[in-house]
């Protein structure tokens, strides 16, 4: 990535390659079929401009990858109480709230797998860690624990396509009174 400092100015356009980026990964399917002349004809730039942010398309796929592990991933490394899983989900929702046009056509497209099964394993592996903290060691909860991680990607990928009728705060809700009730069940 070119260095530069981040104003609201570069923030805001940065955003907008990213949306125009994320509209045509939905569109095309992959970012192979996506070129810098299409990017900024989509963001309403010149190509120039693009690389005044970026020196090439993977760039701004690795830019919104990274956004993601550094705001999911790496603030809570280590959850320890049933408190914090709420928190990271919490923040989880909250981001993707935030983020919604950039991540409605991201997960839109084919190339939403490899990130929705990261964001399954991270979750997972977190609650997991926070269940096993509480004296959570059932092999009946793991279980438990891995389907209902797995059916809210599921829910959140039918959510950013369009399919079902509820929001993110709900699905967010729903998630965190079964991840709830699972503690309760299975904890000392």
């Amino acid at each position: 990535m070119n260095s530069m400092s981040y104003t609201r100015a570069t923030t805001k356009k940065r955003r907008k390659i990213q949306a125009a980026f994320a509209e045509l990964l939905s569109e095309r399917g992959s970012i192979n079929n996506i070129t810098v002349t299409d990017l900024a004809e989509r963001a309403e730039i010149t190509r120039g401009t693009f690389y005044n942010y970026y020196n090439n398309i993977h760039e701004v796929g690795a830019e919104l990858q990274g956004e993601i592990e550094s705001k999911l991933f790496s603030k809570y490394a280590s959850l320890s109480s049933f408190e914090l899983v709420e928190k990271y989900i919490d923040e989880v929702f909250v981001f993707f709230i935030q983020q919604e046009s950039i991540y409605r056509e991201l997960i839109a497209s084919e190339a939403s797998i490899t990130f929705l099964s990261q964001l399954e394993n991270e979750m997972s592996e977190r609650v997991l860690e926070a269940m096993r903290a509480n004296g959570v060691n059932s092999k009946d909860a793991k279980i438990e624990l891995l389907f209902l991680i797995n059916g809210t990607i599921a829910i959140i990928r039918k959510y950013y396509r369009s399919e079902i009728s509820l929001s993110l705060d709900e699905i967010r809700e729903y998630l965190k009174d079964k991840l709830r009730e699972l503690f309760e069940k299975y904890g000392r």
